[in-house]
């Protein structure tokens, strides 16, 4: 009977303990790359450290995409250019672009190892 007692009470703190590191990580993601996907955001950054891919589309909606930090804004010209977007004027830390008379706002965040480029919807 207190074998069977601590092998529940064991499963329940660490189905718990899974919970809080799950939701933990969600909202880390959310506070580094701006999506609470920590996979898809984790995918992305070892994509931009550890390879030679320059920039990574991790979210849709709102766009989310990281480059290297490097270079960043070169990057970021050439990716929308090559989307048909054209850069119009930088105001701070945000950037717009235009496709079709249409404009969009997109921030830039930088840090040392990469740069997250959000879209404003």
């Amino acid at each position: 009977m207190v074998i069977f007692i601590k092998k529940r009470y064991t499963k329940i703190i660490i189905g718990a303990a899974t919970v809080i590191l799950l939701i933990t990580a969600c909202f880390v993601s959310f506070d580094k790359f701006n999506t609470f996907n920590f996979i898809r955001g984790g995918i992305g950054f070892a994509q931009v450290m550890l390879t030679d891919t320059e920039c990574v589309e991790i979210q849709k909606s709102p766009r989310v995409v990281l480059t290297k930090t490097e270079n960043n804004r070169k990057i970021f010209i050439e990716m929308i250019e090559d989307e048909g977007y054209e850069y119009v004027e930088q105001i701070g830390s945000g950037h717009i672009i235009e496709k079709d008379g249409e404009k969009e706002f997109v921030i830039s965040n930088y840090n040392g190892y990469f740069t997250r480029w959000t879209w404003n919807e």
